[in-house]
């Protein structure tokens, strides 16, 4: 019987400045000690477990108040303040219920660099695909975005010359796709009877972003992917990854930023991010 994939980390790497950080400091001024100490706890448990987020329920909750000797209110007061001060993404944690962080991505990364395929959650993804500081060349290549809700993300350019029409193994390709879509071209999604406007709600509760708002968080990412051609292509397609309604236009943004159109000479792969001009950056 075969040993089941290990998802998670045998050990991590911890900075010298850890103790040192603004925010961890800010953190210990205000909760005290234990509050450093779960922090630690919080990272143990991520990189032993799912490797890159642990998902937070009342069951962590009075198990972090358990190890820790606290109260559980303590913990999640604790937590909020990790929250607040960004040791944690606060935007997925709302979302999905899930702690991670951008610095918890990039050690992860570079600590399963050795394995074939590296398979993460897109909803849960905060990194820059098409930052070298971010997600190395070599590691790039072995990244696969998934959905949460099952199946593979769109994490290729729907410009692939290897899915055009007029391409003789696209016939191949095509009977193979539906078994089983892989880190190669986007998937096709199924033609939309209706193709909202942008800012019209489409009855899930999820709102087209305008050209203006994937422009503005590009920036913010300094990412690589063309606003006005990422609209068009979803706008198309009824707002659909797979067979289902998109729910976080942000994180198929970054989902994209993995497509072989932007990563073509003369793309818009060297754009740079602020952490290209940055010396340092923060442990979590």
């Amino acid at each position: 019987m075969a040993r089941p994939t290990k998802t998670g980390l045998d050990y991590y790497p911890m900075d010298v400045g850890f103790l040192r950080d603004k925010k961890v400091r800010l953190l210990r001024s205000e909760f005290g000690a234990s509050s450093v100490l779960f922090v630690l706890y919080v990272l143990g448990k991520v990189y032993e477990g799912d490797g890159y987020f642990l998902r937070w329920d009342k069951d962590e909750l009075l198990l972090a108040a358990d190890e820790l000797r606290e109260q559980p209110t303590y913990i999640s007061e604790v937590l909020q303040g990790c929250l607040t001060r960004s040791l944690f993404d606060e935007r997925v944690f709302q979302m999905f219920g899930v702690l991670t962080s951008a610095g918890i991505q990039r050690r992860y990364l570079r600590g399963c660099e050795k394995r074939d395929v590296i398979t993460v959650f897109s909803e849960y993804w905060l990194l820059n695909t098409c930052s070298k500081s971010d997600v190395p060349v070599g590691i790039r290549a072995k990244l696969a975005l998934v959905s949460v809700t099952g199946g593979n993300n769109d994490v290729n350019s729907p410009g692939n010359s290897d899915n055009s029409p007029g391409n003789p193994q696209s016939k191949v390709k095509e009977s193979k796709v539906k078994e089983s879509r892989v880190l190669g071209g986007a998937p096709a999604a199924p033609a939309p009877t209706h193709a909202p406007s942008e800012g019209e709600s489409l009855g899930s509760g999820f709102v087209p972003p305008t050209v203006e708002d994937v422009a503005e968080y590009v920036r913010s990412r300094g990412s690589c992917v063309d606003p006005q051609v990422w609209v068009d292509y979803y706008a198309a397609r009824g707002w659909m990854t797979g067979r289902a309604v998109m729910k976080d236009w942000r994180a198929a943004v970054r989902a994209s930023e993995t497509w072989e159109r932007w990563q073509k000479p003369g793309g818009r792969r060297e754009v740079k991010t602020p952490a290209d001009y940055e010396g340092g950056e923060s442990f979590v």
